[in-house]
């Protein structure tokens, strides 16, 4: 009569289970770590980002050797090439013309895009210099030549472009302490899609 009864209660407990409903656990989707300034189909990646070396006092350019101009070897600036850095004691187009002088400097990269869009860097800022500007450098009547960069630098799709002396820079306008090599400067990018980014750009003596 025990056995009996035991199984009934068994039975009874295997057809319970079997009529009970278990909701099936969904995993959690890892969180987005994708890279910063992916946004819109455009990932900016920022390389070998540095900044000329320049001290506040002494003469123009903070007391740094001025360039001299020397034909072209062949192709390069309108038949001119810089002996030394293309953006020291340039004409500058945005400024009247007038000859740079005084604690300015500058910074270059190279600007990777990844996603299949363009993007457009369209500003820099940085507590290290008073006005911060996108330039480009030019030939004019045989002058080289330093202009601001009109609605910013195009970044093609699945390209790259680099910051470099004699094209384009990050102007720094108006130091507000002296860069020595080794020490390192904080930028902020921003781009017209992939937003803001910050980069530490490496002080180096060319």
């Amino acid at each position: 009569m025990n056995l009996y009864r035991y199984c009934f209660v068994l039975a009874g407990a295997l057809a319970l289970a079997a009529c009970t409903t278990t909701s099936p656990v969904t995993p959690t989707a890892p969180a987005n770590t994708g890279a910063t300034g992916a946004t819109g189909g455009a990932t900016i990646q920022i390389s070998d980002p540095w900044a000329r070396a320049m001290k506040m006092e002494g003469g123009a350019m903070g007391g740094m050797e001025q360039p001299t101009m020397a034909p072209a070897s062949g192709g390069g600036y309108g038949g001119m090439e810089p002996t030394k850095a293309p953006e020291q004691g340039m004409a500058h187009g945005g400024h009247g013309d007038m000859e740079m002088g005084g604690a300015n400097s500058a910074a270059y990269m190279i600007i990777r895009n990844t996603g299949n869009e363009p993007d457009k860097l369209i500003a820099a800022s940085s507590d290290v210099a008073k006005t911060i500007e996108l330039h480009t450098v030019i030939e004019e009547g045989g002058v080289m030549r330093m202009r601001q960069v009109e609605g910013g630098i195009d970044i093609p799709a699945n390209g790259q472009v680099e910051l470099k002396p004699g094209g384009f820079h990050v102007m720094l306008i108006g130091l507000t302490r002296d860069l020595n090599a080794g020490d390192s400067v904080q930028l902020t990018l921003t781009f017209e899609k992939a937003g803001q980014i910050p980069v530490t750009a490496q002080v180096r003596q060319p």
